[in-house]
């Protein structure tokens, strides 16, 4: 009956039907406190495409020579800014340029994941649940809707390392504009978090591979762009995934679904 009580206050709120400025994603109790006065966990379903990073995400610019590294928000990044993207082994900052934009929009509200980190210097990582996040330790990334609280990621530390970074707790929430910057290794690090360009396709390394014609044409005929439609190639290269997964061999798509522990409006 709790279970059921929480539920039709969820639809009433539009957290289960999306009206008006409510949440796309829908989404409905599966755990609730021992003492039966909230619930604990959400488990989401979510038909939005990829947004990637919002307004609200930040990168790292590459500082000129004696000053403190500075900080640019997604909607202010721009074709060929110098981002940091990784860390070497002996712990010296990579910075490549901002080669394109797969889709970038800096109007409009959209469901985003709030990860809170233990021991995260910058902020909360504000992402698309089918983004692809780089784990500690793992060569496989993982999509941001599949992570959970104890899942631990790769965040850089005061000491130009990466350390472990513990997941505290993932909120569901609405954020402005979308923006997925395209770099040479396939990768950056956003607001201290070590993730990759690309999502919907778990395996980073085939994303990378399938993007390559796309960065070599945008770096040889200049021809980057900025526009809120994702690319003609980035679409067909999708279309043909969704041929091989259905006919050929199974590829790892995101399924849509992600489990949070609560909401922000």
């Amino acid at each position: 009956m709790l279970k059921i009580f929480l539920l039709l206050n969820l639809v009433s709120l539009g957290v289960v039907n999306s009206q008006g400025d409510s949440y796309d994603t829908k989404c409905s109790c599966t755990e609730v406190s021992p003492n039966g006065t909230f619930c604990m966990t959400y488990k989401c379903r979510t038909d939005q495409i990829t947004k990637c990073f919002s307004s609200d995400s930040s990168v790292e610019l590459k500082s000129i020579t004696g000053q403190q590294e500075q900080r640019k928000s997604m909607n202010h990044l721009q074709i060929g800014d110098q981002i940091l993207v990784d860390i070497d082994k002996r712990g010296q900052r990579i910075y490549e340029p901002v080669y394109s934009f797969i889709h970038a929009n800096r109007n409009g509200v959209y469901d985003y994941l709030k990860i809170l980190i233990d021991n995260n210097l910058n902020r909360s990582l504000i992402i698309s649940s089918n983004h692809l996040v780089f784990l500690f330790n793992q060569t496989q990334p993982c999509f941001a809707g599949h992570l959970k609280p104890g899942d631990q990621l790769q965040i850089l530390s005061e000491q130009e390392r990466f350390q472990i970074g513990l997941i505290k707790k993932i909120e569901l929430i609405q954020s402005t504009g979308f923006f997925a910057p395209l770099t040479p290794s396939g990768k950056l690090i956003v607001d201290g978090v070590l993730v990759s360009n690309y999502a919907v396709v778990r395996s980073h390394r085939l994303a990378h591979l399938a993007m390559q014609p796309y960065r070599w044409w945008t770096q040889w005929n200049r021809s980057s762009v900025y526009s809120e439609k994702i690319h003609v190639y980035c679409r067909f290269l999708y279309e043909i995934i969704e041929m091989i997964n259905k006919w050929i061999f199974s590829i790892d798509l995101y399924d849509g679904y992600v489990t949070v522990s609560s909401f922000s409006y």
